[in-house]
């Protein structure tokens, strides 16, 4: 047996005691009550097994009743015992370590991991006695090194400092000897320039101490330090946005692929960029139509995409012979044709798999990939066997599949192990992509989308973890007037919460495998949701979910006096009827009113806008009419409690608004803005903090805990997406759990601010131009000749007419006041930064929208309009955004 013994230095208050959590190679946490020798040294010993490889601990104070009151800020001791039997670790407690934010695999294993120089030195000590460091790599140019107060520590000489050697990615160590440890000594960490000393930096603060008098005669000592306090330059990096099926070279097939993507990555670490950021990339096949075009409507979210297979890989098989005309063709086009380069890609990948899916069903990596994959991979084989045999994705118009004929059984059975062939192929090219980013210092970051679609492998399979009576969406805002519906389910969070939200933390693990950062699509829908109700269309007649609904006498409490039930139907006056019947005429208009106290009302059959829809109206203004006709209330009743009500969001904008009396106005708009804007913060902060923490795994900063951080990493860095809504809860959430905001200059947080200044953005945030949902730089420009104008002169300082385009010079000051702000991350779309360029921006911007929120039938079909050679090629450009970034963010 192995043992260790921890000693520290701590002076606690009556009645507290000290006790060390640890953990032996990566297993389960146990902890040890330390005793009290003297006034502050507490100690204490635990046996081990003899294989055990390595150790990682911390410390928390603990009152008698066993509750905790103090926790170090960081678990960050981990310890290799290499030959070492008996070990003494001779700690102090750690105030300021790192930011937990350093232990994400985005910096553990990417940003700061040691060049590749450094990683062929680095080797565990073997020496029985060890100062170790834990720290973030030191500037260029510059070493950590320790400076003491014996002749052996230098006697704080600074020429005479001692270097320390990376061993690790955030570990430095240094040999010492046992004598220092008895005699004692006191030293502090210096951040050193070998070339000038003088110019050396000390860290601030008192003295440390090395000491371990009466430590066992045959133990190796070890004192291991958290960051010296010397304040250091916080990482940044720039990045860029794009869809993988934007992406176009010279060979690939209609569509961007998983090569294509790779090729991407190499280009944007030339160019000088930390990131890569793209859209979905799971499978959302139900149809083969144009319509599965739509990155956030998965059928399942673990599986990659088909589309996205790089049919280079076999270039010299019959199938890619087969396919590189069509290919070719496809690849020419200047959008994308979704059908198309579908239909080519799975005609491919049947032709290879009729040439090599024997083998590879019988390899090794395929074996291991089904193993990996158990939680999902067969569920999601079988729906889409299931969907092509019955031809249609909605699982719920399937006939049971187990009456069906043996012969069509055995069928079904091939068609899975044809779409696990699949995965698998598209699985081993996203994990190139994923190394390859790695090994250039790119993080790669995915998007998390808030919903399922309805027809999926989830919904199929884990029906019991949705809401199918409601659709997700979101309240009108500035991009979508009458709000969004994306006809998601929405989640049973008291359902997902039994087993710990075992769905979303399978999910984000199996998306770790391809990502080292992630957007979390709509973070608002972890507070609350926007649900439609299932018998309407717009986002406007949503409510939030969960919410606490007012009663009548809540509402009268404000001075609303009306009858709130009548005002949740809809009433439209006799001159708007009158005015329709005279547009479209008295036979299509009449059958859908009948009059009522005050106006008309819509009748029965038609009380809903799904119910319009159905009716078959032909003139499309009309139904447009009609629709709108069913928004005309004040209040939504809440489905689920008899009496309770939501103010309709934007009541203000409607004629039925504009008809109350001026009083009656002024009381709905005061509890508006209470319900919207006061009600519900501390609830719907209350509501995200019991789901966040676990599927992100962040450490709450107001609820501190010991936390040993895993030695892979603690999981992906997240990033959400705080956009429309937002309740004022929020920005503490995303605070206290380290997850990075977003923000947007042309769309400010502080309210009355029309635009917002970069240089304002906090350090925990994204900062960007516009995201895929908005018009990139130029195209914005031009939308709106007054709102040009008060950027040019209000966010850009600039006197005179605003240009008549967004020049390249203008796109530039642009991305420099984006790229040299204080947010971590700057990651602007690929359009914005060839914006830049006089010879590499497209000539049209009105081609290069990605997606217009407010159209619900968009065909997301937008491609870069050069390739990904012709970048590479222009080197210019490249060393252009080299400079740019450097003199940014250096």
């Amino acid at each position: 047996m192995k043992t260790i013994h921890f000693r520290i230095d701590y002076r606690t208050k009556w009645g507290q005691l000290v006790q060390v959590v640890y953990s032996v190679d990566g297993g389960r946490t146990a902890e040890l009550t330390l005793q009290c020798h003297g006034e502050s040294q507490w100690l204490g010993s635990v046996p081990i097994a003899d294989e055990a490889r390595h150790l990682r601990h911390a410390y928390r104070i603990v009152d008698e009743q066993g509750k905790t009151v103090r926790v170090e800020a960081d678990s960050w001791r981990l310890f290799y015992f290499n030959h070492r039997s008996e070990v003494c670790f001779c700690d102090a407690w750690a105030d300021e370590p790192l930011p937990y934010l350093y232990h994400r695999t985005a910096f553990v294993q990417n940003v700061m991991l040691p060049t590749a120089a450094e990683a062929q030195r680095m080797e565990q000590l073997s020496a029985p006695c060890l100062l170790l460091l834990h720290a973030t790599p030191p500037t260029e140019g510059r070493q950590w090194a320790v400076v003491g107060s014996t002749p052996a520590w230098g006697s704080w000489q600074i020429e005479r400092a001692r270097p320390l050697q990376r061993t690790g990615t955030y570990e430095w160590a240094l040999p010492v000897t046992r004598s220092d440890f008895e005699q004692g000594v006191t030293y502090k960490y210096v951040l050193l320039d070998p070339t000038a000393p003088d110019r050396s930096v000390w860290e601030q603060g008192g003295d440390r101490t090395l000491s371990a008098p009466g430590s066992p005669a045959r133990s190796s000592l070890v004192k291991q330090d958290e960051a010296p306090r010397i304040a250091l330059p916080a990482w940044r990096g720039a990045g860029v946005v794009i869809p993988v099926f934007s992406l176009r070279s010279e060979g690939s097939m209609g569509v961007g692929d998983f090569g294509d993507l790779r090729l991407f990555v190499r280009w944007a670490a030339d160019a000088g960029m930390r990131a890569v950021q793209l859209l979905p990339i799971n499978d959302t096949t139900r149809s083969g139509s144009w319509r599965d075009s739509y990155p956030y409507n998965g059928i399942s979210v673990f599986a990659l995409h088909p589309i996205y297979i790089d049919v280079r890989e076999w270039r010299h098989s019959r199938a890619y012979a087969e396919a590189q005309a069509e290919g070719a063709r496809l690849n020419a086009l200047p959008e994308l044709d979704y059908e198309a380069a579908f239909a080519l890609k799975m005609r491919f990948l049947r032709r290879l798999y009729e040439e090599n899916g024997t083998a590879v069903l019988k390899s090794d990596g395929y074996a291991r990939f089904v193993a990996s994959c158990s939680c999902w991979l067969d569920g999601y084989a079988r729906f889409c066997a299931l969907r092509d045999r019955f031809h249609t994705a909605n699982f719920r118009q399937w006939p049971d599949a187990a009456s069906l004929p043996q012969f069509e059984q055995d069928a079904l059975r091939r068609e899975e192990r044809f779409y696990k062939y699949v995965q698998y192929l598209l699985h081993r090219q996203m994990e190139l992509v994923h190394q390859t980013a790695r090994e250039l210092g790119v993080l790669l970051k995915g998007d998390i989308p808030i919903g399922v679609c309805p027809d999926s492998a989830s919904a199929w399979l884990q029906s019991h973890l949705f809401h199918f009576n409601g659709q997700a969406g979101a309240p009108p805002d500035a991009f979508a007037v009458r709000g969004q519906n994306w006809g998601f389910p929405t989640y049973n969070w008291d359902e997902m919460a039994k087993d710990g939200y075992l769905w979303w933390r399978q999910r984000l693990a199996h998306m770790s495998r391809y990502f080292d950062a992630y957007r979390i699509d709509h973070v608002l829908g972890f507070f609350r949701i926007w649900e439609v109700p299932s018998v309407q269309i717009d986002g406007v007649l949503g409510h939030f979910r969960p919410a606490l609904p007012l009663t009548v006498s809540e509402i009268e409490a404000f001075g609303f006096t009306g009858d709130v039930a009548v005002l949740t139907r809809p009433l439209v006056t006799a001159a708007h009827v009158a005015e329709l019947k005279a547009t479209y005429g008295e036979q299509e208009v009449a059958p859908f009113f009948e009059p009522c106290e005050g106006g008309f009302t819509l009748r029965a059959p038609f009380g809903s806008q799904r119910a319009i829809v159905r009716a078959g109206v032909n003139n499309a203004a009309l139904r447009r009419a009609l629709l709108d006709a069913v928004t005309e209330v004040i209040f939504v009743a809440d489905p689920d409690q008899p009496d309770h009500y939501h103010p309709r969001v934007s009541a203000q904008l409607t004629a039925r608004f504009a008809a109350l009396p001026e009083a009656q106005r002024e009381a709905f708009n005061r509890l508006h803005d209470y319900f919207f804007y006061v009600r519900h913060n501390e609830f719907w902060a209350t509501e995200a903090m019991k789901k966040l923490p676990v599927i992100t795994q962040s450490v709450d900063a107001e609820r501190p805990a010991v936390c040993l951080c895993p030695l892979d990493g603690a999981g992906m860095l997240p990033c959400a997406e705080d956009l429309g809504m937002v309740p004022a809860s929020v920005k503490g959430v995303l605070e206290r759990l380290d997850i990075l905001s977003l923000e947007i200059q042309r769309m400010p947080k502080e309210y009355g601010v029309r635009f917002g200044n970069p240089a304002h953005n906090p350090y925990m945030s994204v900062a960007t131009i516009a995201t895929h949902d908005m018009p990139p730089l130029r195209l914005w420009w031009n939308e709106n000749r007054e709102q040009t104008e008060a950027f040019w002169h209000e966010a850009l300082g600039h006197p005179g007419e605003a240009p008549d385009s967004a020049t390249p010079e203008v796109c530039e000051e642009v991305v420099r006041r984006h790229v040299g702000s204080p947010s971590m991350l700057c990651l602007l779309a690929l359009q914005d930064w060839l914006a830049i360029s006089p010879t590499l921006r497209a000539a049209d911007p009105a081609n290069e929208q990605i997606n217009v929120p407010a159209n619900p039938d968009q065909y997301w079909r937008y491609r870069m309009h050069l390739t990904i050679e012709h970048l590479i090629r222009s080197t210019g450009f490249s060393e252009k955004l080299r400079g740019l970034i450097a003199s940014c963010q250096g």
